[in-house]
Parts: structure tokens; C-alpha cells; sequence
């Protein structure tokens, strides 16, 4: 035992009550109320229970009844009060078996004669038309309103793909072009500038025009930059004097 400071303190000694044993009122090798376990066959087990047979037994207090007729005279009269009592008249009755029908009678009517005459006289009956007819309809020939909406929705999804698209690859997408008439004192102003213009080049151009050879590369492309300068001016004023209207873009 290992040692403890907990050793030195006194101790109570516990002793155990025994209680006392519980033995029922009831017989324990009598039958088990209500139990038909081991009552069938022929064996017949320990501490089963009895099966008791009545016959002609009924559920409930005994009812002091003389015979069967009895009952039946109850039950007659209970049920007459719910009975279902008939407003209107009945059927008549089948005839008897000893009642002798009434025979011999003739009628002198032509029924193939009569059913003629009926036929003849008949008016015909007016069939109603009730197809519709679609050329009175108010929208015949008209497109319907549900295919111009499917139209729309068509153009929106194929913009909606072509703008992804274009996105996809980088395009960016240009504004449409517009275009502007120019008045006529404008027009003649703008080729009144460039008339001076040309006249400017041309001077220049002419102060190089008398060499027979050039010496330098710088005059070989100054002499060219200057005719083709003087060309550009030549078409635009060739365009702007032409008849119409003249029309810029924005």
C-alpha cells in the first residue's frame, strides 16, 4: 500500500442492510389468468391455463328473451322507426297469375300511309354552320403580333453575339459615318485657299525646276515631294469646282 497523508485520518466502516425479500400474494404454480399458452394438443404443459367452452353464449348481460321470435318482433319494431317512407305513389302491382289479359283489339290506322304523310309535311330542319370562318376574321392577312416579337428577339441575341464576338477578337466597333452639306461662299472660300496654296508650291517649285542636274539627294526628293504636292492640290480643286453639292464626313 503506498504511503498517503490521507492514511492517518480515521475511516467509517460501511455495513450493508439486506432488505427483506418480496414474496407475492398470489400462487405461483396457479394457472396465468387469461393465458392459453400449452392448452392445445395433447400434452398438456405445467401451469397452463384452462380453456372453458360455452355454447349458445352471447356478449353482454344476459336478456331475459322466452324464444328467437321475440327478438325478431324487437328488431321489427326498431326498424320501422327509421324506415324510409315513399312520397310518391308506387308502381301497380304485377298482375296475378289467374288475371286473363285483354286480347283481340285492332286499330284500322295505315301506318305506312301515315308515316308518309308525316314525312311529307315535315319542314327540314336548318343545319347550323358553326365552322369559323377565317377570311372575316379582323386580323386575316395581317402577320401576328407574337412573330414580330420573336423577330425583335431574334435581332437583339444576334447584335448581343456579333458585339462579343468583335469583343473576342479585339475589333473595336466604329461609330456610323455622317456626312454634312458645305454652303457655297464656303466652298469658294475653300478653293480660294487652295488656289493660294498651289500658287505658293508652284513658286518653289520653280526655283528648282531650271536645274538640269541635281546634284544632291535632298534636291532629287525636294523636287518630287514638291510635285506631288502640286498634283494633290490640282485634283482637289478639280473636285471642288465640279457641279452638285459637296458633302464632308465627320
Amino acid at each position: 500500500m503506498n504511503e498517503s497523508i490521507y492514511n492517518l485520518l480515521p475511516r467509517e466502516e460501511q455495513i450493508n442492510v439486506k432488505e427483506k425479500l418480496h414474496i407475492s400474494k398470489h400462487d405461483p404454480m396457479g394457472p396465468l389468468t387469461g393465458s392459453t399458452f400449452g392448452c392445445q394438443g395433447t400434452t398438456r404443459l405445467p401451469g397452463a391455463g384452462k380453456l372453458t367452452y360455452k355454447e349458445g353464449g352471447m356478449f353482454g348481460p344476459p336478456k331475459a328473451l322466452n324464444s328467437i321470435s321475440t327478438i325478431k318482433k324487437a328488431r321489427t319494431e326498431e326498424e320501422d322507426d327509421y324506415r324510409v317512407r315513399y312520397q310518391t305513389k308506387r308502381k301497380n302491382a304485377v298482375p296475378a297469375k289467374d288475371e286473363t289479359p285483354v286480347v283481340g283489339m285492332r286499330s284500322n290506322k295505315n301506318f305506312i300511309t301515315a308515316n308518309a304523310v308525316e314525312a311529307i309535311l315535315q319542314v327540314p330542319r336548318v343545319l347550323q354552320n358553326n365552322d369559323l370562318n377565317y377570311l372575316k376574321k379582323e386580323d386575316y392577312g395581317k402577320v401576328p403580333g407574337y412573330l414580330s416579337k420573336v423577330r425583335d428577339e431574334i435581332e437583339r441575341e444576334n447584335e448581343m453575339i456579333d458585339k462579343y464576338v468583335k469583343e473576342q477578337l479585339g475589333e473595336v466597333e466604329r461609330e456610323p459615318e455622317t456626312y454634312e452639306e458645305i454652303p457655297d461662299n464656303e466652298r469658294m472660300e475653300l478653293i480660294n485657299a487652295l488656289k493660294n496654296k498651289w500658287d505658293n508650291v508652284n513658286a518653289r517649285y520653280q526655283q528648282i525646276t531650271h536645274l538640269v542636274r541635281l546634284d544632291t539627294t535632298g534636291q532629287v526628293r525636294r523636287k518630287e515631294q514638291l510635285e506631288a504636292e502640286l498634283k494633290t492640290l490640282e485634283t482637289d480643286i478639280e473636285r471642288l469646282t465640279r457641279a452638285g453639292s459637296l458633302m464632308v464626313r465627320y
